[in-house]
Order: structure tokens, then C-alpha cells, then sequence
């Protein structure tokens, strides 16, 4: 059984094919897909899918991206209404985004902030987006340490590992670990030496695309790729390790099993 713990069904690229999209994950053998909200509108419409496809294993975040923190004086008030439905897994994705200026750093600490307690309040795990920005995040984080942390797309490289691991915060991999670029080797270093019960599986799809497809659209079925990876770096058999990745899912987002 595979699981996607981080994927955007509800973007402009795949929302409208989100009934054929979920298909062919489930086909490929994707049981649990979790789709992530960056804005109030767009968490809305992931809980949605997450509702109307819940056979299918489908659980949503709510959170406000980085990028979107000007827009934003503070978190939605219909957040609190949303975060208890049982569909929910998480807030996220939140976090600091330094590669564009699509919002002051200013708006994107505050909003990052606000969404920590914000997640504190509710108990509930945390989906962390940071680019070019760990240490800043690491320094608002540490204030933050009673809660579970995912690094989506962990970017931190050896240099961060051992901090994010003192946190006992997971880190998720997705279709960069696939690439045979420079750029991905010490990603695979990083593969090879985090403790497997901090590794989760992701596509970011309709992004980072996995090797095979690489200028194509990504989708949740395409997360084998990532887990074949994943196996081949650790010397895992495939089985053992999607055994593995189920188990630290269901330690991380506890949801209902279906």
C-alpha cells in the first residue's frame, strides 16, 4: 500500500481531472492521499475532496502558505469550525519562503507564528513548507518543540538533519530523491542516514515530477517512484518499506483507518 502525505489535487492543474486523478492513484496502489490547503479558499476546497472521495482515503490540511501571509491579517475564523472535522489531519502547509518575495518576511513570520499556536490550540501536527529559510524557522521552532512536525520536502540537508531529528520532527521526500542531478545527491545522502521512522512519502504532485516523467504533470500514483527510490538508498525491500512508511502515517496524522 502506498500513501501520498502531501499532494495538491485541488490545484488549478489537476482539480478539474481530480476524479480520474484519484483513479489512477488508486489503481496504482495509493490507499491514503492527503491533500494540503495554502490559503482559506484552497483549504476549503481540499477538505472538500477529501469529503466527497473519503472512501478513497482521502484526508486534508488546512493552512496558510507563506507566499500568501500578506494577504492575510489573521488566521480565518472559519479555521476553527474546519479543524474539527475528522478529515482534517493537520495545519499546513505553513512556513517561511525566502526564494520569492511574494510576501514580507515580516507577514510570513507572523502568519507562521500565529498558525503554531493556532495548531497548538487544536492539537494537531504541523505541515512545514521552508525554503532557503531553515534558520529562521529553526529559530521559531524551537519555541514550538511539543508539536509534530512534518518538513515537507525536507531542504535542509546534513546540515539541519540533526536539529530537525532532535525535534523528533519528520521529514517527507518526494520526487527530487528521484533526479540524477547534483543538486539531488546529498538528498539521498540524507535518505540513506535519516532513522526510517522519520520518513514520509510525498509528490507534491501536480510538482516535482519524478524522474520518468520529468516535464509532465505530477500525480499521487506516480509516489512509487518515490518509494522505490527510497528503498533502493536504504537497501530495503519494497514491501518492508511501505510497511514502515504506513506505520510512521498513521503515528503522524492519526487518522481513522478505514
Amino acid at each position: 500500500m502506498y500513501i501520498d502525505t502531501h499532494c495538491h489535487i485541488n490545484s488549478q492543474d489537476l482539480r478539474l481531472d481530480a476524479r480520474a486523478v484519484i483513479a489512477r492513484a488508486r489503481d496504482a496502489g495509493v490507499m491514503k492521499m492527503v491533500i494540503v490547503g495554502c490559503d482559506f479558499e484552497d483549504s476549503c476546497e481540499a477538505l472538500g475532496l477529501a469529503e466527497d472521495f473519503s472512501q478513497f482515503g482521502l484526508y486534508a490540511t488546512i493552512g496558510i502558505h507563506p507566499h500568501e501571509s500578506r494577504l492575510y491579517d489573521n488566521i480565518p475564523g472559519a479555521f476553527s469550525k474546519l479543524i474539527t472535522n475528522k478529515r482534517v489531519v493537520a495545519v499546513g502547509e505553513i512556513g517561511l519562503d525566502y526564494h520569492y518575495d511574494h510576501s514580507p518576511k515580516a507577514d510570513q513570520h507572523r502568519m507562521f507564528k500565529a498558525q503554531l499556536d493556532f495548531a497548538r490550540e487544536h492539537n494537531m501536527p504541523v505541515v512545514l513548507h521552508i525554503r532557503e529559510a531553515m534558520h529562521d524557522a529553526m529559530n521559531i521552532l524551537k519555541y514550538h518543540r511539543d508539536l509534530k512536525m512534518l518538513f515537507h520536502c525536507y531542504s535542509g540537508g546534513l546540515e539541519y538533519l540533526d536539529r530537525v531529528l532532535e525535534m523528533e520532527a519528520m521529514c517527507s521526500f518526494g520526487g527530487a530523491v528521484t533526479w540524477r542531478r547534483k543538486a539531488s545527491d546529498e538528498l539521498r545522502e540524507v535518505v540513506r542516514r535519516i532513522p526510517i521512522d522519520n520518513i514520509l512519502p510525498e509528490t507534491d504532485s501536480p510538482y516535482m515530477t519524478p524522474a520518468p516523467f520529468r516535464g509532465k504533470l505530477n500525480e499521487p500514483a506516480n509516489v512509487r517512484y518515490v518509494y522505490e527510490a527510497i528503498a533502493q538508498e536504504r537497501g530495503m525491500s519494497l514491501p518492508e518499506l511501505e510497511a514502515r512508511l504506513e506505520s510512521n502515517a498513521q503515528r503522524f496524522f492519526m487518522w481513522e483507518e478505514e
